[in-house]
C-alpha cells in the first residue's frame, strides 16, 4: 500500500510540473499577443491618414486627369464644330472668318504675346520713357512759365534809364539811326552806340542779348516796333555790349523825312 501511494504521489509531481509548463507557455504566448495587439492599436491612427491621404492623392489626379481630358474633348469639339462652319460659310462664298472672330483671335493672341516677359519688359521700359516724357515737358513748361514771369517782373522793376539801347540803320536813308537815337533818349532809355547796319532790314525790329528778353519788349512797345529776335553775332559785334539793339528797317525809312 505504501508502496502504491509513493507511485501515485510520483505521477502527481510528474503532472504537476507538466501542468506548470504547459501553463507557463501559454502565459507567455498570450502576454507577446497582447503586447502586439497593443501595438497595431497604437499605430493604427496613423495607418488610417496615411491611408486617407493617399486615397485624395490618388482621388485628386484622377479628378485631375478627368478634367483634362474633358477639356480636350471640348477642344476638339469646338475645333470640328470650327471647321465645319468654314466650309458651310466657304460654300456660301463667304469670308471663312467672320470679322468678329478675327478680331478675337487678334486680341487673343495679342494678349498671350503681351503675357510674354519681354513684352512686359519692353511694355514698362516704353511706360517709363514716355511718362518720364511727359514730366520733362511739365516740369521745363513750369520752369519756362516761372521764368517768364520773373523775367516780366525783373523787366517792370527795371527803369528805362538803366537799358542802354543801341540803333543801328539797316536802310540806305542817312541819319535814320540818329533819328530813332533821338527817340530813345527821348523815351528815357540810355543810349548806346548809333551806327549802320552792315546788312540791309526791310523790317524794323528790337534784337536782344540772351536773358533780356524783357528788356527788348520794354523799348519795342515803346517805340512801337512789333518784331523781337535773338541778337545775331553781326549785331553783337556792333553793338558796343549793349543788351538791346534797335535796327532800324526800310518800313521806316520815311521817319527820316
Amino acid at each position: 500500500m505504501l508502496k502504491v501511494i509513493e507511485q501515485i504521489g510520483a505521477f502527481a509531481g510528474l503532472a504537476a510540473f507538466i501542468g506548470l509548463a504547459v501553463l507557463a507557455l501559454l502565459s507567455f504566448t498570450q502576454g507577446r499577443d497582447i503586447r502586439r495587439l497593443r501595438e497595431w492599436a497604437g499605430s493604427a491612427p496613423e495607418r488610417d491618414t496615411e491611408r486617407k491621404e493617399a486615397t485624395s492623392a490618388v482621388a485628386a489626379q484622377r479628378a485631375e486627369e478627368l478634367r483634362q481630358l474633358e477639356e480636350a474633348r471640348t477642344a476638339e469639339h469646338e475645333a470640328v464644330s470650327k471647321r465645319e462652319e468654314r466650309r458651310r460659310r466657304r460654300d456660301e462664298g463667304l469670308p471663312e472668318i467672320p470679322r468678329g472672330e478675327r478680331v478675337r483671335e487678334s486680341f487673343s493672341r495679342f494678349g498671350e504675346r503681351f503675357s510674354h516677359p519681354l513684352w512686359l519688359v519692353a511694355a514698362f521700359v516704353v511706360t517709363v520713357v514716355i511718362v518720364g516724357g511727359v514730366a520733362y515737358t511739365l516740369i521745363n513748361s513750369s520752369d519756362d512759365s516761372a521764368n517768364g514771369k520773373r523775367g516780366k517782373q525783373a523787366a517792370a522793376k527795371v527803369k528805362p534809364s538803366e537799358i542802354e539801347v543801341t540803333v543801328l540803320n539797316g536802310t540806305s536813308t542817312a541819319g535814320l539811326a540818329a533819328i530813332y537815337g533821338d527817340k530813345v533818349e527821348g523815351k528815357g532809355f540810355r543810349l548806346g552806340a548809333v551806327t549802320n547796319s552792315s546788312s540791309s532790314y526791310e523790317d524794323s525790329v528790337v534784337m536782344f542779348k540772351r536773358g533780356h528778353k524783357p528788356e527788348a519788349r520794354k523799348v519795342a512797345k515803346q517805340l512801337s516796333i512789333s518784331d523781337l529776335e535773338l541778337m545775331s553775332g553781326e549785331i553783337e559785334a556792333v553793338a558796343a555790349g549793349a543788351n538791346v539793339a534797335v535796327i532800324v528797317g526800310e518800313d521806316n525809312a520815311a521817319a527820316a523825312g
